[in-house]
């Protein structure tokens, strides 16, 4: 973790305006809009900081952010400098806008990036003028979600300035080129200063089981599941289990958490047919939880079924076919069993 972090006391100076929902940062950085709104910020005409700087504009009482979370957000990102137009700057070979990772790590929605010709700074009728102006390259509101990202799968301003924060913050970043894309050679936002206005909808333990009450009476022929310890993945004995003729899916614990939203958060063990073998987990060293957005529950025969009515908390085991995991050439695969744990939701 980077030692260059300045963290400042709660809050900020009142802008002055007379809009109640205006802040002016320490960093004379101002910041219009609400918690939890989408934000305008207005940066100074000045040199950036060259270190990282974390401000707390508004201070959550929500679960203190660890630094392996999965972080549920929304969030604005504007360079400090202006830019010029867009029809006046280089065209840019990936327009479409991209996650904050340090390499091309899957993430669950955008979080900041290159923006897209339909962003803010290139969509703006005053672009004919020439002058420079706030360039947004990347924001959450406007897709009316929010973003879910492992911090372990992030720019390094981003994981240093979210953990220890508490959820219901709004937190304002400041974020020089060495801990932002200082190191991508040609990446658009290589050589900014970044400003990011972030807020922490939840947080999430990477290493959480499902936690409920066991549903009796489970179908015949399922794997045994025994919860790891101290954040171990769980283990499958396949002693009396038996491959499905057809891909299935079977709620075993009923969650203790919160109804699901249309995004789920899922630890997951997938192992094989006949003897357990061939296992992968999110559990792993180096891996994450997964989000799940409707469209790809569809993917799991049966698993959107299962979870209907469910809560946070629940564990669905989920048998996949040979024929439904068939081989590149067409022909049957290798039946498969998964253990999705559903962590969070939103």
């Amino acid at each position: 973790m980077s030692s260059a972090l300045a963290l400042s006391a709660c809050g900020g100076d009142d802008g002055g305006g007379d809009d109640d929902s205006t802040t002016t940062s320490d960093l004379g950085v101002e910041v219009s809009g609400a918690a939890g709104e989408k934000p305008t910020l207005t940066i100074p005409d000045e040199d950036p900081p060259e270190d990282l700087q974390i401000e707390v504009l508004t201070e959550g009482d929500g679960r203190e952010v660890g630094e392996n979370d999965v972080v549920v957000a929304n969030y604005l990102g504007q360079t400090w400098e202006p830019r010029p137009p867009a029809a006046e700057q280089p065209p840019a070979e990936e327009p479409p806008a991209e996650t904050p990772a340090e390499t091309e790590t899957p993430a669950e929605g955008d979080v900041g990036g290159a923006a897209s010709p339909t962003d803010e700074a290139s969509a703006d009728p005053s672009a004919d003028s020439g002058e420079a102006e706030p360039y947004v390259f990347d924001n959450s509101y406007d897709r009316g979600a929010a973003a879910s990202f492992s911090l372990n799968q992030v720019i390094p301003g981003w994981k240093d300035g979210l953990t220890g924060q508490h959820v219901g913050s709004r937190v304002l970043l400041s974020i020089p080129p060495d801990q932002g894309y200082g190191d991508q050679d040609g990446h658009d936002l290589q050589n900014d200063t970044l400003v990011f206005v972030v807020d922490i909808v939840d947080s999430i333990d990477p290493t959480a089981h499902a936690s409920g009450e066991p549903v009796a009476d489970l179908p015949e022929g399922l794997p045994t599941v025994t919860d790891g310890e101290d954040g171990a993945a769980p283990t499958l004995s396949f002693e009396g289990a038996t491959p499905p003729e057809t891909s299935d899916s079977t709620l075993t614990i009923t969650g203790d958490g919160g109804e699901l939203g249309t995004n789920l958060v899922v630890n997951m063990v997938q192992a094989s047919y006949p003897d357990g073998a061939d296992v992968i987990t999110t559990w792993d060293e180096g891996q994450a939880p997964l989000t799940l957005a409707a469209e790809q529950l569809a993917g799991i025969p049966g698993l959107a079924e299962a979870l209907t009515g469910a809560t946070v908390g629940s564990r669905v085991v989920s048998r996949i076919s040979a024929a439904d995991n068939a081989n590149q050439d067409g022909t049957a695969g290798t039946p498969l069993v998964l253990v999705i744990d559903v962590i969070g939701s939103f």
